[in-house]
């Protein structure tokens, strides 16, 4: 078991718990940093290429009321980092 959360007690083993309560605190700390529609490239590294191994990198992004990761591995255009604005597909003009 990893110890992610809590790592200067050497002896501590991350609970399911830990990862949802973390997960939720940076999610909404998240929404309150990038505006609506915007969102970050990221490269997975270590330990999240084996949760999801479909995905190299991500886009993380503030949609509305709720920060959501897509999976941008066919973007070799974008770098690690790069701000991403997000456009709904009914706002493309033709």
């Amino acid at each position: 078991m990893a110890n992610y959360t809590k790592p200067h007690d050497k002896d501590y083993e991350d609970t399911p718990e830990d990862y949802l309560y973390t997960s939720m605190v940076f999610a909404r700390t998240l929404s309150r940093v990038l505006d609506d529609g915007v969102g970050i490239l990221i490269d997975l590294k270590g330990d999240m290429l084996k949760l999801n191994p479909e995905a190299t990198r991500v886009v993380v992004f503030n949609d509305g009321n709720m920060i959501r990761i897509v999976n941008a591995s066919e973007r070799i255009d974008l770098e690690d980092g790069d701000w991403i604005k997000m456009i709904s597909k009914d706002n493309i003009s033709n």
